[in-house]
């Protein structure tokens, strides 16, 4: 049994992590850590967690943890992380892995230093279509072609530190998403050659007070010839999350979580619904978008001491290439 704590009980914590923790085998909660006292005792009494800090310190030095889940925004996630890490526990963190790829870098240092792994939460990984889409690029082919697609309709967006305003843009803390997605469906190949555009549209009529860019278009050419498109277009009408993964003889399009398209070798077009691959309930969305095989997966891996999917060891890849999408590397 492995022991667990939380460090967060905000709103992606309560609405995703800590349910799919409490429906698995094989895990104990002991403590929670949280600085709202309202929200630390919703929590602790919802899920009846022994244990409550306001401290993540005192919690570690109090608490015989295996792993600790630290779900937080970026701008506080790095110095929890760190003394988790450096306490030699086990992490799972929500994207972005921090505020920057430095903190990414700090994160991952440590956590190679104390031999403890620590898992980024890039769930379209993990999503049955984009499994069953991998499953079957492999009996084809190398992958050819691959497309992620995250748009959204937010047209006004601020400045970000890199555009001489504050905080992150909205690829970095957002559209990161696909970018990790469009890496995983191209095989995790390394990055050849980028050529991208970071874009600020506005309009007489949805107006970009804010003047930060909202719109990212890139071309990824990786190793082993496949080539990756991202877009994040947020002066677009409205949230679209969408990709394709191409072989010699197929095509996938995935609409994440609902629904996989399949062509192969020109017979008829062959849709599934992600609930259908995992044999579960239309309504028991964490079983197909991703969230309860993420985190099986994390657990699966303590516990037979293999590197996660999405350890840093693989996601400062993902790291770096939003750099370059950036344009900032």
């Amino acid at each position: 049994m492995l022991k667990v704590g939380f460090i967060g009980a905000g709103g992606r914590a309560q609405d995703a992590h800590y349910p799919t923790v409490y429906r698995m085998d094989g895990v104990s909660v002991q403590a929670v850590c949280e600085l709202d006292t309202d929200k630390l005792q919703q929590v602790a009494k919802k899920y009846n967690i022994p244990r409550t800090f306001s401290d993540h310190r005192i919690m570690l030095e109090q608490v015989d943890l295996d792993v600790v889940y630290c779900i937080m925004h970026e701008n506080w996630l790095l110095q929890p992380v760190l003394d988790c890490l450096n306490a030699g526990k086990h992490v799972m963190i929500e994207k972005p892995p921090g505020r920057n790829s430095s903190e990414t870098e700090q994160m991952l240092e440590t956590a190679i230093s104390n031999d403890v792994y620590c898992m980024t939460a890039f769930q379209r990984r993990f999503s049955a279509v984009t499994q069953e889409a991998v499953r079957l690029a492999v009996e084809h082919s190398e992958p050819t072609q691959v497309i992620g697609t995250f748009n959204k309709c937010m047209v006004d967006y601020p400045k970000s530190s890199l555009e001489g305003g504050r905080g992150q843009t909205t690829l970095w803390d957002d559209v990161c998403h696909v970018v990790d997605l469009v890496r995983f469906l191209a095989g995790l190949s390394e990055v050849v050659e980028v050529t991208a555009y970071q874009d600020v549209h506005t309009s007489a009529n949805r107006s970009n007070k804010g003047g930060g860019r909202n719109c990212y278009t890139g071309m990824i050419r990786f190793a082993n010839k496949c080539v990756g498109t991202v877009f994040g277009n947020r002066s677009s009408g409205g949230r679209v999350l969408r990709s394709e993964l191409h072989a010699v003889g197929l095509g996938c399009y995935m609409q994440i979580p609902e629904q996989i398209d399949i062509c192969r070798d020109n017979n008829a077009m062959q849709t599934i619904r992600g609930y259908e691959l995992t044999n579960s309930s239309i309504s028991d969305q964490p079983a197909y978008e991703g969230i309860l095989a993420l985190h099986q997966h994390f657990i699966d891996c303590i516990k037979n001491g293999q590197v996660p999917s999405s350890d840093l060891r693989d996601v400062i890849k993902t790291v770096k290439l939003v750099d370059q999408l950036e344009g900032v590397s």
